[in-house]
Formats: structure tokens, C-alpha cells, sequence
């Protein structure tokens, strides 16, 4: 009889441990799938360059359970218990939220947090909880160029160069947009002539008046401002050279108007005089090295012509000798142009006749 009493006491005690243990699990199960309903979400936008950190709390996570028995409250992620550490921290037993330093968000746009809270036996009391806050941009950046532009543009061409800042504020806002000016332009005269475009920063010729033989670099000073220009705006100054290139813009022309000369009979393979080009363009560069040639009275071909390219001048040589028993007089008509193509409009080729008699003297 005793036996069976105790047996009968062990089996209720066994019941009520099982349903005891059934309820818990139930209401920890419960608990996960409630979720974040039961949670109270931070603010998701922050401004950088505020002090918060004389605030009670920035945000509250609170989970329901708390009114159940102790629930404890943790963060984990960057800017919790990663790097850059316990910027946020959360108070274990309250839940409040707060801001330990200022933020920057250049250094951080989004911090993605995760929220815990957790049994005093280190259960969950729900499931865990994202906690995204985002860092709102204010303007405290200037535009940076970072390095000097330079571009070559042809005396007769329109696009020079693109000029280009960065700007570290938030991409897509007015803190970032950049608006550029020319504020300065050396040498000034014989006017203004690049303008840009405001926004993409490309550099163009504002006319057809480049000419460089007149001037050959110019230095601008360009401004970048955010705010789209505003006044308000934070700016940076940079600058651009540009190199005017040189095109064949200039002819060849002849030293004098008369040249004269002699040999004697029955020599050859002797200078009988250098014909001095002239010309504006860039200096041993095609557009200014002078192309000669005999265009008439050398059907025998006593004569030849080159050029001396660090003169520039055409070497006019006799290389068969003449027999003035039957050469009489002589007609030859030399010309010259340039080694480059002249460009349209630029002028013509020089020519000039010389009048051989027997003496050959060229006039």
C-alpha cells in the first residue's frame, strides 16, 4: 500500500513538471514568433555634425517580455561592439538608445545595428531586431580639384579641355552638385576667350579669335562652388593652362623682292644663291618649313632647289654647266609653300621670276 502511494505522488509530480516545462517552452516560442511588433524601432535618420551626446537617448528597444520577468538589452555591428566601437550604446536594463560621439557621414552613411534582448538565463526574448540608422548629410565639404588640368587646343578648334572636382558630400544632393566659372583668364587680352560650360566643366573657345602667334599659353582660374553655384555654396579654386597648338595659318613669304646672282661658264655643281622664307608659324615644325621649287625655265635641268631646314632658306644650285654659246638668256620661276598644307583661307603660295642672261644675273 505505501508502495503504491509513492508511486502514485512520483507520477503527479512528473506531471506537473512536464506541463510546467511545456508552458515555458511555449511561451518562449510564442515569444520569437511575435517578433517586431513587440519591439519600439529607433529614428532611421540622424544629422551628422550634431551633438547628441547630451540626450538621454537617441531611440528606445523595448521588447513586451519586459513586463513578464527581467529582460536584458544589447547592440552588435559596426558602431556597437565593431569598429567604430560603442559609438551607439544601449542601456541593458532601460533599452534607451544613445550617441556617444558626433557623426560624420563621410565616414559612415548607414549603420546597420542589430538589436538583442535576451532572458536573464540568456534565452531570447525575441527574435533579433535590425536597427538601421541612417546619417543625414549636412554641407561640409568644398568641392577639390585635387590636381592642375592642362589641354592644347588648334588656333582654329573649339573644344579645349574638361575640368573635374569631387565633392565628398552626400551624391545626388545640392551639398554635391558643382558649378563651374571662369574668374580669371592670363593674358587678358585680346579678350575672353574660353568660357565653360557650368556644370559638366568642359572649356571651350568662346570664338575663332585664337592666334598663337599672338599668345601661345593662356592660364585660366576656374571656381567650383556645390550648391549648384549658390552663394551660399562652398567653393575651391583651381586651374587649367591650356597650349594653343599652331596650324598653318601663315604662308610663306620671301625675304626680298630681287635676288641676283652669276657663274661662270662651263662650272657646275655650285650655289648660285639662297632664297631666305619667311613665315609666322611655329618654328621647325612643317607648318613653317618652306618647300621650293623651280616651276619654269629648267626644262634642261641645269638647276635645283632645296631647302636648308635650319634656315630655312632655298638652296638654289647650278649642277650642269652652261654653254653660253647656246644658252643666251634664261626665264626661271621658283615658288614656294610650306612642307604642311595651308589651311583654307590663309593666303597663297610665293612666287618669283628670276631673269638669267649670260652674265646669270638674277633679278
Amino acid at each position: 500500500m505505501a508502495r503504491a502511494h509513492i508511486a502514485a505522488v512520483a507520477l503527479v509530480s512528473l506531471l506537473v513538471l512536464l506541463v510546467f516545462k511545456a508552458e515555458v517552452e511555449a511561451r518562449r516560442h510564442g515569444a520569437l514568433r511575435r517578433r517586431k511588433r513587440e519591439w519600439i524601432l529607433p529614428p532611421t535618420k540622424l544629422l551628422e555634425n550634431v551633438d547628441y551626446t547630451k540626450r538621454v537617448s537617441i531611440a528606445k528597444i523595448r521588447s513586451d517580455k519586459d513586463d513578464e520577468q527581467r529582460v536584458h538589452y544589447t547592440l552588435t555591428g559596426a558602431g556597437a561592439d565593431k569598429d567604430p566601437f560603442n559609438l551607439f550604446i544601449v542601456n541593458e536594463t532601460s533599452g534607451h538608445v544613445r550617441v556617444t560621439g558626433i557623426l560624420d557621414r563621410e565616414k559612415f552613411s548607414v549603420y546597420n545595428l542589430t538589436g538583442i534582448a535576451r532572458y536573464s538565463d540568456g534565452s531570447l526574448a525575441e527574435t533579433d531586431i535590425d536597427l538601421r540608422i541612417r546619417v543625414i548629410d549636412q554641407n561640409d565639404n568644398s568641392p577639390k580639384f585635387g590636381k592642375k588640368f592642362t589641354g592644347s587646343v588648334n588656333e582654329s578648334s573649339t573644344l579645349v579641355t574638361q575640368v573635374i572636382a569631387t565633392d565628398a558630400d552626400e551624391e545626388g544632393t545640392d551639398n554635391a552638385k558643382i558649378a563651374y566659372s571662369i574668374v580669371k583668364q592670363e593674358p587678358v587680352d585680346p579678350g575672353v576667350m574660353f568660357y565653360i560650360e557650368k556644370n559638366s566643366g568642359k572649356i571651350f573657345v568662346n570664338d575663332a579669335g585664337l592666334d598663337r602667334e599672338l599668345h601661345d599659353l593662356y592660364t585660366l582660374t576656374i571656381k567650383a562652388t556645390d550648391m549648384d553655384g549658390a552663394e551660399n555654396g562652398n567653393s575651391e579654386i583651381g586651374t587649367a593652362e591650356i597650349k594653343i597648338l599652331d596650324i598653318n595659318d601663315n604662308p610663306p613669304r620671301l625675304e626680298k623682292d630681287m635676288y641676283s646672282g652669276n657663274v661662270d661658264e662651263n662650272t657646275d655643281n655650285v650655289v648660285v644663291m639662297r632664297i631666305k622664307a619667311l613665315d609666322d608659324d611655329l618654328v621647325n615644325t612643317d607648318n613653317w618649313l618652306a618647300d621650293f621649287k623651280i616651276d619654269k625655265g629648267n626644262e634642261d635641268g641645269l638647276f635645283s632647289i632645296e631647302t636648308d631646314p635650319k634656315t630655312n632658306e632655298g638652296i638654289l644650285k647650278l649642277i650642269k654647266p652652261i654653254d653660253f654659246e647656246k644658252i643666251k638668256d634664261l626665264d626661271l620661276g621658283v615658288s614656294v609653300e610650306n612642307v604642311a598644307p595651308l589651311v583654307v583661307g590663309a593666303g597663297d603660295r610665293a612666287d618669283i621670276d628670276f631673269g638669267l642672261d649670260l652674265g646669270l644675273d638674277l633679278t
